[in-house]
């Protein structure tokens, strides 16, 4: 286990000596990955970022899925992300990504399912924003999916 001051020693090996991800993770008998972590949580966050509480962090489904929406709308890394939002692991994002995705599927095929049973209506394409009628229909099936997604986070 490593502990804040060897974290917090290794970010300042990384800015103040020049000394590569690599020799870093090497020296400490880790994975660079983690190297890369600590690097951008400091970025972001500076020594707060790296020296944090120990237990269990709870976070709320809001949070979760704005870092996942911010995630998929900057194609930011996991890793990016991670520290940007001060989540100690990727793995964690990674891990609501994967658990999003496969409530969002779900709620996709429910709501393609309704969408096919009821009667469809023609009308006239209007200039709402100028947004087309086909991007009116993507924001409402992706507003239903996010609500959708949210009520089965509550259940």
């Amino acid at each position: 286990m490593i502990s804040d001051e060897q974290k917090l020693a290794a970010v300042i090996a990384y800015f103040e000596e020049d000394e590569s991800t690599y020799q870093i993770a090497k020296r400490l008998q880790i994975d660079r990955h983690y190297i890369r972590l600590w690097i951008e949580l400091y970025r972001y966050h500076d020594i707060e970022g790296i020296i944090r509480p120990q237990g269990y962090t709870n976070y709320e489904d809001s949070f979760k899925i704005k870092v996942i929406q911010h995630l998929i709308e900057t194609g930011d890394s996991l890793l990016q992300t991670a520290a940007k939002f001060n989540i100690p692991s990727r793995e964690t994002v990674r891990r609501w990504k994967k658990q999003w995705m496969s409530k969002a599927g779900e709620v996709l095929y429910q709501v393609e399912k309704e969408c096919q049973s009821m009667p469809k209506k023609h009308t006239p394409a209007t200039n709402l924003n100028e947004k087309t009628m086909d991007e009116l229909k993507e924001e409402i099936e992706y507003l239903r999916m996010e609500n959708a997604y949210l009520k089965k986070l509550k259940a």
